[in-house]
């Protein structure tokens, strides 16, 4: 018999014993030491965009300087900027709003299409004394009621 490695038992190797470290003792140190000891206070979040920087404070984005009179992201854009956006997004809207009309009149087309091809299909049937299709469908006999 030739010798492959598909023949052969798999065994693998035991891994080396862990060695037994020192358990920390931070867990048992209440949460003010823990922060002193770990530095665990890291004070509101920061983030910055562009050149503009911001804190979170009091549930609310704020710029790093204090408060502003303007929301934070409207300090990164000019006025020039978001009139020009603001004219792009409006031409996108209407535009979607055209394609959603052209789709809805389709629809419409569509249905009516099916609607007179379904009468069409029961006249022929009615004609030729062919059972309609709906008439072939099973239906059962006993009603399920649902208890609560």
């Amino acid at each position: 018999m030739p010798y492959n490695h598909f023949s052969r038992r798999f065994l693998p190797k035991r891994p080396p014993l862990r060695r037994i470290n020192s358990i920390s003792t931070f867990y048992l140190l209440d949460y003010r030491t823990r922060q002193a000891e770990l530095g665990l206070d890291y004070g509101p979040p920061r983030a910055q965009l562009s050149d503009a920087k911001f804190v979170f404070q009091d549930g609310k984005w704020q710029g790093e300087s204090g408060l502003s009179h303007r929301p934070p992201l409207l300090q990164l854009f000019s006025s020039h900027d978001r009139e020009q956006s603001c004219k792009v997004m409006k031409k996108e809207n209407k535009a979607l709003l055209e394609e959603n009309n052209y789709l809805k009149l389709q629809l419409e087309l569509l249905m009516d299409m099916l609607t007179e091809t379904t009468a069409r299909l029961h006249k022929v049937e009615k004609k030729m004394d062919i059972p309609t299709w709906h008439t072939k469908i099973k239906k059962p006999n006993k009603v399920l009621m649902l208890k609560s």
